[in-house]
């Protein structure tokens, strides 16, 4: 490590402190601390490099308490990185700020503070400088410092942050920090959380470029369209083939955009819902075949009943003349009401009406045959197979009828 002086000539044998250290930074400063200072500031007078090894052996102290140290007089802004990696000392009596030390009980690191692993504190600045392919100054020892007693960051995921960084060709500090708190604000643990997460983060990468290319759109996604897109995956739960058939649907715009495909897929997601089926399934049965089944059971239903009614009529004759002499009944009270019939004769009219059916109930009876049997059977009492409830609504059966009808226009159902 090079250590250089501001302001003073470095041919000088010599050591000069000045009053203001000895007056306002010494007193207050851990003893050890004000050693490394000394030594470090006669090396910068003398314009010699030692490393910190050698400087740490030369005062019978560790090199974790030699960066400290360093640190510590950083933050009282004595000393400062120079900018080819060396440590400044700052010319005291020059300083603007004369009165600027700050109290030692207010020091970013004192000894009182827990030691961390210094082997392995030192492995991870060994590694980054190895990274980097230089030594760290005082202020990037700080930042990592940091990310391991502050964050709790292991030895290995520091490591592995700085292999990835240099991977991409990044090897900032700043743009290291993002990468090492970022993957801290995601809860990754382990340097085997971290391959998992960068392996699902490039394939949804992957997932972003074909949909931008499906869509024409030769660009950077925006981190918008992002958020956008992980909302179809991972709160909609579409597929990315669904999607991508979203896509095609846009390619037919004039304009096709992420936006666009976004209400597709909404408009999909309600169908889904309305219908009852699952999200992905493919639609091959369009409402408006969907109707012609209904249609196509509401004709059956009643062939039937016509059916089974002309059965009643061959076996029992006079249920025939029954449902002849109801159905005149029902007219003449339908009449008689438009007409202000009088309330007596419209009663009288019932009274023979429910006589009739009781006599009709009776010959089905005697027979074996249900009350109901010449009745219209629909496959759904609640909507009569029309699709929708008494409310307008869509009736819980058609997601029953919707697996019918394709088969039904396949030919397939009878």
């Amino acid at each position: 490590m090079k250590f250089l002086k501001g302001g003073a000539d470095y041919s000088r044998l010599s050591t000069t402190v000045e009053n203001i250290f000895i007056s306002e930074y010494m007193p207050g400063a851990p003893g050890e601390f004000v050693k490394v200072y000394l030594y470090g500031l006669s090396l910068a007078e003398a314009g010699l490099e030692k490393d910190e090894g050698a400087m740490a052996e030369d005062l019978g102290i560790t090199t974790m308490d030699l960066r400290k140290a360093m640190v510590y007089w950083e933050e009282q802004q004595l000393i400062k990185a120079g900018p080819d990696g060396g440590m400044v000392f700052v010319n005291l009596v020059a300083r603007p700020d004369r009165s600027g030390a700050k109290d030692p009980a207010q020091a970013a690191v004192s000894p009182e503070q827990p030691a961390q692993d210094e082997d392995s504190f030192k492995r991870v600045l060994d590694h980054a400088e190895t990274i980097l392919g230089r030594p760290l100054n005082v202020r990037e020892m700080q930042e990592i410092e940091g990310w391991i007693e502050e964050i709790g960051v292991s030895e290995d995921m520091i490591k592995k942050a700085f292999d990835y960084c240099q991977e991409g060709g990044k090897t900032g500090i700043s743009y290291i920090s993002k990468v090492v708190l970022g993957w801290a604000k995601e809860g990754l643990e382990t340097v085997q959380d971290v391959d998992n997460y960068l392996e699902q983060r490039s394939e949804r990468q992957g997932i972003y470029r074909r949909i931008l290319n499906s869509l024409g759109l030769r660009r950077n996604i925006t981190e918008a369209e992002k958020t956008m897109i992980d909302g179809w995956l991972d709160t909609y739960g579409f597929t990315v083939e669904k999607i991508l058939d979203a896509c095609e649907k846009a390619g037919f715009t004039q304009s096709p955009s992420i936006r666009y495909v976004n209400k597709v897929l909404e408009n999909w997601k309600k169908e889904a819902e309305d219908m009852g089926r699952d999200i992905n399934s493919k639609i091959t049965v369009t409402q408006g075949t969907l109707n012609k089944y209904y249609d196509y059971l509401r004709e059956k239903a009643e062939k039937e009943a016509d059916n089974r009614r002309e059965e009643i009529y061959k076996k029992l004759p006079e249920i025939r003349d029954i449902d002849i002499n109801l159905q005149s009944l029902s007219s003449k009270i339908s009449r008689g009401l438009l007409r202000g019939v009088s309330g007596e004769e419209t009663a009288k009219i019932r009274k023979e009406i429910s006589d009739l059916e009781k006599q009709r109930a009776i010959l089905l009876t005697e027979s074996n045959y249900p009350l109901d049997y010449t009745d219209i059977k629909h496959l759904c009492d609640k909507c009569s197979d029309t699709g929708f409830d008494e409310n307008g609504r869509r009736c819980s059966c058609q997601k029953i009828r919707m697996g019918e009808a394709e088969l039904w226009q396949n030919g397939r159902l009878q």
